[in-house]
């Protein structure tokens, strides 16, 4: 058991065996299968954010040759619906509910794992890191009102030194090792991708929700 009362399992408080055949398919797919794949879950996020992704580009391109928005495109052509509205209202609060309950159970009996604890704290913004850079960011503007004029002074002599001497440089990045050049590009691309990804299901959503209401589709 780890600090704070957190137990450290290797299954992510999933109980499943992540050695199995779909895990090692789903990992070399690209999706991180290390807290396992139900729940608030890097797997579940990812996966469901992929096939939000493909429906959404699906349902437009097929809205712009035919005219028909998603539930359309399905067979539900009962456009306004408001008994449909309401269900998926009454889904999404209850999907909501139900997965903020699994997430304060795991915490409250130790499940959690800590990668998922510090996910929640960043996604929060209550980690100590969060919490030292607010600290840090409002000593930093207060000191910039205090020292406004002394920066714009400092700022147009190097400005004017740089434009002295012509063939003065600044201090370069330090360069990285292709390895850590491909660490850098592959954390930044599952970062963009993560967020396409729930862009997407927002998205699609939000596409299905308006059609049930208005009858419209994607496309006015």
């Amino acid at each position: 058991r780890g600090r704070g009362g957190l137990a450290v399992r290797a299954d992510g408080g999933s109980g499943i065996n992540l050695s199995g055949f779909p895990y090692l398919l789903a990992r070399k797919a690209g999706f991180d299968t290390s807290e396992g794949i139900a729940g608030f879950t890097p797997f579940a996020e990812l996966f469901i954010g992929r096939t939000a992704m493909g429906g959404f580009a699906t349902g437009l391109a097929q809205e712009l040759i035919t005219g028909d928005g998603i539930l359309a495109q399905i067979g539900w052509r009962d456009q306004p619906n408001e008994a449909l509205f309401e269900f998926l209202l009454f889904f999404l609060a209850a999907s909501t509910v139900a997965g903020v309950a699994v997430t304060f159970k795991q915490l409250s009996s130790g499940e959690m794992s800590k990668a998922q604890f510090k996910r929640y704290q960043n996604f929060l913004g209550l980690s100590p890191k969060d919490e030292q850079a607010r600290v840090e960011a409002t000593r930093e503007a207060q000191q910039k009102e205090l020292d406004g004029q002394a920066l714009a002074d400092e700022f147009a002599a190097v400005a004017a030194a740089a434009t002295a001497s012509p063939d003065a440089t600044f201090d370069e990045s330090p360069e990285l090792s292709p390895a850590q050049e491909q660490d850098v590009t592959t954390a930044y691309l599952r970062k963009i991708e993560l967020d396409n990804a729930r862009w997407a299901m927002v998205g699609f959503f939000a596409a299905v929700l308006m059609e049930a209401k208005t009858g419209g589709g994607i496309i006015p």
